[in-house]
C-alpha cells in the first residue's frame, strides 16, 4: 500500500473542500478582515488616543470632544471584527467542515463498495469503520488548526510588518528572523512528534481492530472457553497503545521546554528593544505600545504554532494515514468505461480458456486454460476436496475476482463488458454462511428485490418453508435478526437467505451448499423449493453432501482447477472413478477430506 506525504493528505482534504469553493473564499476574506479588525486596527486607534496624551493635545474637562470619535471608532473595529466577521468565519467554517465530512463519508463508503471480497477478507470491518471516521473528524480538527491558528500566525505577520515596519523596523526584523528561525526547530523538533503519532494511531487502530473482531465472535470466545487468552491478548493490545501514548507525551514535554524558553526570550528581548527605542533613539510612546503589543501577538501566535498547531497537525496526519492509503488503493475488479448494455436472458454460461491465479505470477495458477459450458435452463453440480476451485470457479462469475486470461461469458457476452451491478442483478448467490443484515427479516428477504410486496414476501417465505417460524416469532416479519443473523437458527438463518435468492427472480442460481446447515427434515422441504425455483433456469450448485445433487443435468468433478470427469449421477458411478470414489468414502453424505 502506498505510503502517503502529509502534504498529499492535505491535497486530499483540500479537493473534498475545494467542491465547496464559495465557502472556502468566504472563509479566505472573513476570517484575514476580522484579524485585521479586531487585533491590528484596534491596537492603531489606542497607539494614536496614547500619542496625542503624550504631546499634550487632551483638554481638561474634554474627554469626549478630545477622544470620542477615536473611542467610536475602536468599538466599531472590536465589534465589527470581534462579534460581526468572527461570527461570520465561524459560520463560513462550520458550514463548510459538515458539507465536506459528509463527501468525505460518502466517498468513503463508494469507494469501500468498489473494493474486492479479497480486499475486505483482509481487513477488520471494526478497523476500517474506525479509520473512516478518524480521517472525517482528522480533516475538522486540520481545517480549524489552518483557520485559526496557522492563518493567524501568517496574518499576524503580514497586518505587523505593514503596520509596524514604518516605525520600528528594527523591531521587524529582529520579529521576522526570530519566527523563522523558531518554526525552523519546531518543524524539526516535531517531525519526531509525527512519526510517534503515526505509531499511536496505528497501535490504537489495531486495539479498536482486536476488539471489533472478539466482539463479532464472542459466541467463538465463549464455547472454547477463551476468555482468559482474549483477555490477555487485547491486554498486550491496551499496553502497546499506552507505551505509544507515553512515548508522545514525553516528546511533547521535551518540546514545551524549548518552546517556552524561546517564547519568553522573544517578549524579553522586544521589551528590551522597546525601552531601548524610547531611551536612545527618542521613540514616542506609540511605536513603544504598538511593538509591545504586536510582539504579543506574534509571541503568542507562536506558542499556539509549537504547542497546537503542529500537534493537532500531527495527530490528525497519523489518524488520516491509514483511511487515505486505503483510498490511493484500485478495486481489483473494475467497471469497464464504457460499460455494454446487458444481453443476460437465457443464462448460457461459458468459460473459455480461463486461467486464474489468487496471486498475479503464482508459476501454478488454480485455473490454467480452463473450459467448461453450461447451457441455458442445465442444472450442474461442482464436486470435489477442498482446494478443488469449486468456489473459486463461482466466484470468478459473479466477478468477486477477475480472471487473468481468457473470458467468461453469459449469452454470448463478455461478462467483463458489462458493469458488476447489471452482471449480478441476473445472478441469484446463496453463499453456504448466510449473509444476513442486522435488519428485519422482511427487510432481509426484499433485499433480492427492492420494489417486492409484503404479499409477495410471504409466499416466497412459504415457499423457502420459513413461514412458520418467522410467525411464531415475538414481532413477526418485522423481527430484527442480530449482527449477522446471530438471533436465528443456522437452518433459519439459511432459509430466509434462499427466500431472498428465490424472490430476486434471477436467470441464473448459484449455489454454494445452500442446504449444509439444514436438518434432514428442512432440507427436504428446502430441495423440493429449490427444485421448483430451478425450474427453467440455470443452476450451480456446490456440494459437499452428494445426496443433495443426485438429480442434476450434469455433475462436474474438479481436482486443482482441472476438470477430471463429468456427467450424470448414474453415469459417474458407472464410471467407477473419482465421483464413485467420492460417493462411497463419504460419511453421513458429506465428502470425505
Amino acid at each position: 500500500m502506498q505510503q502517503l506525504k502529509p502534504t498529499e493528505i492535505l491535497r486530499l482534504y483540500w479537493r473534498f473542500a475545494w467542491r465547496h469553493k464559495k465557502l472556502v473564499i468566504g472563509l479566505m476574506v472573513s476570517v484575514p478582515l476580522a484579524m485585521l479588525t479586531f487585533r491590528f486596527l484596534p491596537s492603531l486607534v489606542v497607539a494614536n488616543i496614547l500619542q496625542r496624551l503624550s504631546t499634550g493635545e487632551y483638554t481638561d474637562g474634554q474627554l469626549w470632544q478630545s477622544f470620542g470619535s477615536s473611542l467610536l471608532l475602536y468599538i466599531f473595529l472590536v465589534a465589527f471584527g470581534g462579534i460581526l466577521m468572527w461570527r461570520l468565519a465561524v459560520i463560513f467554517i462550520w458550514k463548510l467542515e459538515m458539507r465536506v465530512i459528509q463527501d468525505i463519508h460518502e466517498h468513503i463508503f463508494d469507494h469501500l463498495l468498489k473494493q474486492s471480497a479479497d480486499f475486505h477478507a483482509n481487513r477488520f470491518g471494526g478497523s476500517l469503520v474506525t479509520q473512516a471516521n478518524k480521517l472525517a473528524s482528522s480533516y475538522v480538527r486540520i481545517a480549524d488548526t489552518f483557520t485559526f491558528q496557522a492563518a493567524g500566525l501568517v496574518l499576524s505577520f503580514v497586518f505587523t510588518i505593514i503596520l509596524l515596519a514604518p516605525r520600528a523596523p528594527l523591531i521587524v526584523l529582529f520579529l521576522i528572523l526570530f519566527s523563522i528561525l523558531y518554526m525552523v526547530i519546531a518543524i524539526l523538533i516535531t517531525k519526531r512528534m509525527r512519526v510517534l503519532g503515526a505509531i499511536e494511531a496505528n497501535t490504537a487502530s489495531r486495539q479498536t481492530g482486536y476488539l471489533a473482531d472478539v466482539v463479532t465472535n464472542i459466541m467463538a470466545v465463549k464455547s472454547f472457553a477463551a476468555t482468559t487468552f482474549e483477555r490477555i491478548r487485547y491486554r498486550e493490545a491496551t499496553a502497546a497503545t499506552r507505551s505509544a501514548t507515553n512515548d508522545v507525551m514525553l516528546a511533547g514535554t521535551k518540546r514545551d521546554i524549548v518552546f517556552s524558553s524561546s517564547t519568553t526570550l522573544l517578549s524579553s528581548v522586544s521589551l528590551i528593544l522597546a525601552v531601548a527605542g524610547v531611551v536612545l533613539w527618542n521613540a514616542d510612546i506609540a511605536t513603544v505600545f504598538l511593538a509591545i503589543t504586536y510582539t504579543g501577538v506574534i509571541g503568542e501566535n507562536l506558542w499556539t504554532f509549537s504547542q497546537q498547531t503542529l500537534r493537532n497537525f500531527n495527530r490528525a496526519v497519523g489518524d488520516a494515514k491509514d483511511m487515505s492509503e486505503i483510498l490511493q488503493i484500485q478495486p481489483a475488479v473494475e467497471d469497464p468505461a464504457k460499460p455494454e448494455k446487458v444481453r443476460i436472458a437465457r443464462g448460457d454460461i461459458r468459460f473459455d480458456s480461463v486461467s486464474f491465479s489468487y496471486k498475479q505470477g503464482e508459476q501454478e495458477a488454480l485455473f490454467d486454460d480452463f473450459n467448461l459450458h453450461v447451457k441455458p435452463g442445465e442444472k450442474v453440480g461442482l464436486v470435489g476436496h477442498s482446494g478443488s476451485g469449486k468456489t473459486s470457479l463461482t466466484k470468478l462469475l459473479l466477478r468477486f475476482s477477475d480472471v487473468q486470461k481468457g473470458e467468461i461469458l453469459i449469452d454470448g457476452q463478455n461478462i467483463r463488458h458489462i458493469t458488476q451491478d447489471d452482471l449480478r442483478r441476473n445472478i441469484a448467490y446463496v453463499p453456504q454462511e448466510p449473509l444476513l443484515f442486522h435488519r428485519s427479516l422482511r427487510e432481509n428477504i426484499r433485499y433480492g428485490q427492492p420494489d417486492a410486496t409484503d404479499q409477495e414476501i410471504e409466499i416466497i417465505a412459504r415457499s423457502a418453508h420459513a413461514h412458520d417460524f418467522i410467525t411464531a416469532l415475538p414481532e413477526g416479519y418485522d423481527t430484527l435478526v442480530g449482527e449477522r443473523g446471530v438471533k436465528l437458527s443456522g437452518g433459519q438463518r439459511q432459509r430466509i437467505a434462499i427466500a431472498r435468492a428465490m424472490i430476486k427472480n434471477a436467470p441464473i442460481l448459484v449455489l454454494d451448499e445452500a442446504t449444509s446447515a439444514l436438518d434432514s427434515e428442512s432440507e427436504a422441504l428446502i430441495q423440493d423449493a429449490l427444485w421448483k425455483l430451478m425450474q427453467d433456469r440455470t443452476a450451480i450448485v456446490i456440494a459437499h453432501r452428494l445426496s443433495t445433487i443426485q438429480k442434476l443435468d450434469r455433475i462436474i468433478v474438479l481436482d486443482q482447477g482441472t476438470i477430471v470427469e463429468q456427467g450424470s449421477h448414474k453415469e459417474l458411478l458407472g464410471a467407477n472413478r473419482t465421483y464413485a470414489a467420492l460417493w462411497n468414502h463419504q460419511t453421513g453424505g458429506f465428502i470425505e477430506e
